[in-house]
């Protein structure tokens, strides 16, 4: 869902040695997490300091919304992103060797990867990566990881510390194996940001279960165990 593998930011942002510099050198096991966080706009604007989200501090982020303003300089470009919680600014460097950067348009959908900056007392965003919706499912998969997140991390350690084949017995309760092995299929893929394309199950499974595939994600649709993400063909567990 938000693991930096999944994204392809490029630029060698996923380097440790990058990381560990663009997060204020700091130690410890946070300066080693470099999961990516979906947030809302109003999370990042309505806080000082590390950003913390259900106890866990925040140092790679994304979010979705719409450019409402573009200023571009000589060696930076930015944006003023909105969604429906608040607005911010979101700045891109500009290297010398790059021939160009994403079109981006005003009143369009983008994604943004970044990273939390402070500056004049104003909190912004540097620009890891930025590019354009090509789906509009994608806003509302944006939101579901952010709910995702904050549940997931929300538990009490507890809870969180059950095993996953121990939690997963009452939701499959009542399932027929075939349903159960898709469930399984398509929840092996949750970190994924997109979730699993059909395709990708059909390679997992035994031929007998094949032909039976769009009966049991309809079952699985129809039941709430999974959704759609970036287009009817992916998808995530609940």
């Amino acid at each position: 869902m938000w693991n930096e593998s999944s994204v392809g930011l490029g630029g060698g942002f996923l380097d440790e040695s990058v990381s560990g510099a663009q997060t204020g050198g700091k130690k410890g096991a946070q300066s080693n997490d470099r999961s990516i966080v979906p947030v809302l706009i109003k999370q990042i604007t309505s806080t000082t300091g590390d950003l913390q989200i259900a106890g866990k501090t925040v140092n790679t982020l994304t979010f979705v919304g719409i450019v409402r303003h573009i200023e571009q300089e000589t060696t930076k470009i930015s944006y003023h992103i909105q969604d429906d919680t608040d607005t911010l600014t979101a700045m891109m460097w500009l290297e010398a060797d790059k021939n160009s950067i994403e079109d981006i348009q005003i009143n369009t959908y983008v994604r943004v990867h970044g990273l939390i900056r402070d500056q004049n007392n104003q909190r912004h965003i540097l620009i890891l990566r930025i590019y354009p919706l090509e789906d509009l499912n994608e806003l509302t998969c944006h939101f579901v990881e952010v709910i995702y997140f904050m549940l997931k991390f929300s538990r009490p350690a507890e809870e969180s510390a059950m095993p996953d084949m121990l939690m997963s017995d009452n939701t499959m309760s009542g399932m027929s194996p075939e349903q159960k092995t898709v469930l399984e299929i398509i929840r092996s893929a949750n970190d994924a940001e997109c979730g699993i394309e059909k395709r990708d199950i059909l390679t997992k499974l035994s031929k007998h279960i094949i032909s039976r595939l769009d009966e049991i994600l309809e079952f699985l649709l129809c039941e709430g165990h999974i959704y759609t993400t970036s287009s009817e063909d992916f998808f995530k567990a609940t």
